[in-house]
């Protein structure tokens, strides 16, 4: 130890090498080196099984939530591990009831055409309201009814 150190010095030294002694000669704590690992649910490992359920209760318009619940994990694992299955199965679906969709517009069902020209096509009802005066320019006069007399 240098002795030119002032007692500050001296005393912060003293502790430190105190401090390295005590944790070369004490022995690790057998909890930290047996199961590093905090405790609580296994990590999901995904599988092909797994995987195909996701993509076919997804194709079908099956709720996340309820695709977890079916699982036993929950919301943010599925999307975390299955999120590729999400996706494909949704749009898949999507393109499915799109595609019957536009057969029945081809095919003459009028809803089906309005519904395909407004949600595809960008068209839209439109309602025009206009409030005009009285041709001799004196103000509109209201009149309310209220069914009582």
């Amino acid at each position: 130890m240098n002795e030119d150190n002032n007692p500050v010095d001296n005393a912060v030294n003293n502790m430190v090498e105190d401090n390295n002694t005590m944790l070369e000669t004490t022995e690790p704590s057998k909890d930290l080196t047996e199961n590093p690992r905090k405790a609580g649910r296994p990590p999901h490992l995904p599988n092909v099984d797994t995987r195909n359920r996701v993509y076919l209760l997804s194709t079908v318009g099956t709720r996340h939530e309820d695709i977890a619940s079916v699982l036993g994990i929950t919301h943010d694992t599925l999307v975390k591990y299955y999120k590729e299955e999400l996706d494909k199965g949704r749009i898949e679906a999507n393109a499915s009831v799109a595609e019957t969709l536009f057969k029945q517009a081809k095919e003459g069902n009028t809803t089906a055409m309005i519904f395909w020209l407004k949600s595809r096509a960008r068209w839209k009802e439109s309602t025009q309201h206009e409030i005009s005066g009285n041709p001799d320019g004196t103000p509109i006069e209201v009149k309310i009814v209220t069914g009582i007399d």
